[in-house]
């Protein structure tokens, strides 16, 4: 895998998450506030033990809150907005609950 993806592959075992953390392949899960900033997928919240974005405070979205369109493979969130009715993720944010704790 690592010759795949061009990463050493020590580094790459550090980037995977421990073996007892299970991953929630769906449904696909993203911080509007931190896509706003950068579109780039994070890993840890498809974890099963992550309750929200750990930087802005706020619970993820699985679908878009104003058409309820699923959240696609992350490449094609790229342009900032919901694919299917263009709302911008500076505006999903306020749909985001404020989190007051993690666990």
């Amino acid at each position: 895998m690592a010759k795949v993806v061009g990463v050493d592959a020590d580094r790459l075992e550090q980037m995977l998450p421990l073996a007892e953390v299970g991953m929630k392949i769906e449904p696909i899960q993203l911080c509007a506030a931190c896509y706003a900033e950068s579109p780039c997928h994070k890993i840890e919240w498809q974890f099963k033990v992550t309750q929200g974005c750990d930087r802005h405070k706020l619970s993820l979205l699985s679908e878009c809150p104003n058409c309820g369109a699923k959240v696609k493979i992350p490449s094609l969130w790229v342009d900032g907005f919901c694919q299917r009715c263009f709302l911008r993720f500076e505006e999903m944010i306020k749909y985001q609950k404020f989190l007051l704790s993690f666990s």
